[in-house]
């Protein structure tokens, strides 16, 4: 600074002395005007002097300016220069509610550390009330259809049981009557055809009565023929609709089950949250922000309050786009705090965001540690870069 400013006075000097030996000449006095000030030669020299060294000052004053604010001139260097950023927590999360409701109380307010498991928020229950009732109630008609249907499935197995010890209790000849009658007269028609036609060699019949046994053989071969598949395809169906019918009776009772099961896990997360009216901490942390106030009607999922963890904090800083290329991730940095006195404390570079703003600024992530746990979150900081 010393130096800029010698540096700038001896131009200073040597300008001012050229143009007063070009406007004024010291060989001739200076005609004094009727009343108005007489400046010597030294007194005009002075004014300039003083002029000039106000110029100076400005242009420095706009430099520094422009450097404190990330903007540097051309081949200047980004280390060691002061850029001024916003500070926010390295980790922060958010606290929800797993059921709407009212906020009937808050328990923390912003900078109040809390442990895991601590009350933040109290919430009106009632509407988990009315869940609950109606969670109660699709449980027991889940369970009634459940019953109903035991009590179905238990009277067709009855049915069936007596069913079948009817059908053994018939006679075998009766039992099978259309497949055995057939082949009866089947074996009729067939003696008769041989008697027949045994008659008819030895010339005793005529042969119309020849044809005639012969046609009704043919019709109790056929006869025959339809009885035996028309008992095998009663006896497939039969066990078709045996299959049929369990296979129908174990689907619905897998789909009873289920709606059962899907009832009682409603009514046990419905009698929890009955009974939770108090939304608490899942992790140990700061309170950040309570973004939610007394008498607020929630709805489920709604964040009640944001946590911070405090130990790690981060300063963004925006950086001109033809700079960013100097710095690299794990670079040393300084910040300086807002805290009173300032304190300096020394981070590293996080995150270099490759995309820019609509400034054309990259903005850096410098974090840092922060042992006093002070909530500077929304503050400003200056960050210096160092040179690795």
């Amino acid at each position: 600074m010393s130096e800029i400013f010698e540096a700038l006075t001896i131009a200073q000097d040597r300008a001012v002395e050229k143009l007063v030996d070009r406007c004024v000449e010291p060989e001739q006095p200076i005609t004094p005007l009727p009343q108005a000030i007489v400046f010597s030669h030294k007194r005009v020299r002075y004014v300039l002097i003083l002029a000039f060294f106000a110029v100076g000052l400005a242009l420095l004053a706009m430099n520094y300016a422009f450097n404190s604010n990330g903007v540097l001139v051309k081949g200047q260097p980004i280390y060691g220069v002061a850029f001024e950023g916003t500070i926010h927590p390295a980790t922060a999360f958010g606290i929800t509610t797993d059921l709407g409701g009212t906020v009937s109380g808050i328990l923390v307010q912003v900078g109040d550390t809390v442990q895991k498991g601590q009350p933040l928020v109290h919430m009106d229950g009632r509407e988990a009330e009315l869940a609950l009732q109606q969670a109660t109630v699709e449980l027991q008609a889940a369970q009634s259809n459940m019953e109903k249907f035991r009590a179905q499935l238990a009277e067709a197995n009855a049915r069936v049981a007596v069913s079948q010890r009817e059908e053994q209790q018939i006679p075998t000849r009766q039992w099978r009557d259309s497949p055995e009658r057939a082949t009866a007269a089947y074996q009729l028609a067939l003696n008769n055809y041989n008697r027949a036609k045994a008659l008819y060699d030895a010339g005793v019949t005529p042969k119309q009565e020849l044809e005639t046994r012969e046609t009704e053989l043919r019709i109790a071969k056929d006869d025959l023929e339809n009885a035996k598949k028309l008992a095998g395809a009663s006896s497939q169906l039969q066990r078709d609709q045996t299959v049929q019918a369990n296979l129908q009776a174990e689907v619905t009772r897998q789909d009873l089950q289920e709606q059962l099961r899907q009832a009682q896990l409603k009514y046990q997360q419905a009698k929890e949250q009955a009974g939770e009216k108090v939304v608490r901490a899942t992790q140990a942390g700061v309170v950040a922000e309570i973004p939610v106030h007394i008498g607020d009607h929630l709805y489920a999922g709604t964040t009640l309050v944001r946590l911070a963890e405090l130990n790690h904090m981060i300063a963004e800083v925006p950086v001109a786009a033809r700079m960013i290329s100097e710095l690299k991730v794990g670079e040393p940095a300084q910040v300086e705090l807002p805290s009173t006195p300032p304190q300096q404390v020394e981070g590293r570079i996080r995150v270099i965001n490759p995309l820019p703003s609509p400034n054309m600024t990259h903005t850096v992530e410098v974090e840092f540690d922060n042992p006093t746990l002070l909530l500077l979150a929304g503050q400003s900081a200056e960050v210096r870069f160092s040179k690795p």
